[in-house]
């Protein structure tokens, strides 16, 4: 198992937090970061008591992308071998990414200040997010020379458009917190004063929900991207019925017939 200070993790009752822990650095990713970060999205999605997770940059930063510190240090080899370095290296965070986007449970962004490079496919991907005022979106890879990674060729496009993914990507265009909601890409945007509280209120609607239909509204959701009409139907057909085997689902049609607020989740 990594070991590392550069991400914080607990799981505090029905919630799981990530944070990302280089606030020197803005946050930047370094390898036993994105190392640990899977190891716990693993951990995570396979606990049922867990409902809702958070991801978070310490400090006045979410995340500033990759760590371009590190890579100036490959500066010295040769063009082959900085070609065989950067595709073993964006290829081995692929699974975490895979790993981010069958997780369960809902993911929940918590934004402000940077969020350049990789890091807005992290946003992105994410099931909400919400941003304080002072968050900055940039894709700045075309500014490095390089180009997208972090799943945000994935799901910038998905999030808010092909045009405007090419936009960020091939412009390196930055995107302040009010463009960033008008676009799309955050659901939410409060004072940077106010993002606590708005993310523990949403949190809060997410694990106050039944948890089977939530899970299976997620994957519903994020199957129809890739789903004919035929299986979404059919998947449609098996969501349903699994939820209606719950105890939530006896709950919610009972309440709704005795006109009271239902009670989810409870230990049977």
């Amino acid at each position: 198992m990594a070991t590392t200070t550069d991400l914080l993790t607990e799981i505090e009752g029905p919630v799981a937090r990530i944070t990302f822990n280089r606030p020197a650095q803005r946050n930047a990713a370094s390898t036993v970061m994105l190392e640990r970060m899977l190891e716990f999205v693993t951990e995570v999605a396979a606990l049922p008591s867990v409902r809702c997770v958070v991801l978070t940059g310490a400090g006045e930063h979410f995340m500033a992308g990759g760590d371009v510190q590190a890579f100036s240090e490959t500066l010295k080899h040769s063009p082959e071998q900085r070609r065989a370095q950067f595709a073993a290296r964006i290829k081995g965070t692929a699974p975490l990414f895979v790993a981010l986007a069958q997780l369960p449970q809902p993911l929940v962004a918590r934004v402000r200040g940077a969020v350049a490079g990789a890091a807005l496919g992290f946003v992105a991907g994410a099931d909400f997010a919400i941003c304080g005022s002072s968050a900055l979106f940039i894709l700045a890879h075309v500014n490095i020379g390089a180009s997208p990674d972090g799943s945000s060729s994935y799901h910038l496009p998905r999030a808010i458009g092909v045009r405007r993914a090419k936009e960020l990507a091939i412009l390196g265009r930055k995107v302040d917190a009010q463009e960033a909601l008008a676009l799309g890409l955050v659901n939410q945007l409060v004072p940077d004063a106010e993002l606590d509280a708005a993310v523990a209120a949403l949190v809060q609607k997410i694990v106050a929900a039944p948890a089977e239909s939530v899970r299976r509204a997620k994957l519903l959701m994020n199957q129809s991207l890739h789903n004919t009409l035929e299986r979404q139907l059919q998947l449609e057909a098996e969501c349903f019925a699994a939820c209606a085997a719950t105890p939530d689902f006896v709950e919610g049609v009972g309440a709704f017939m005795a006109k009271r607020p239902a009670q989810f989740n409870r230990t049977p």
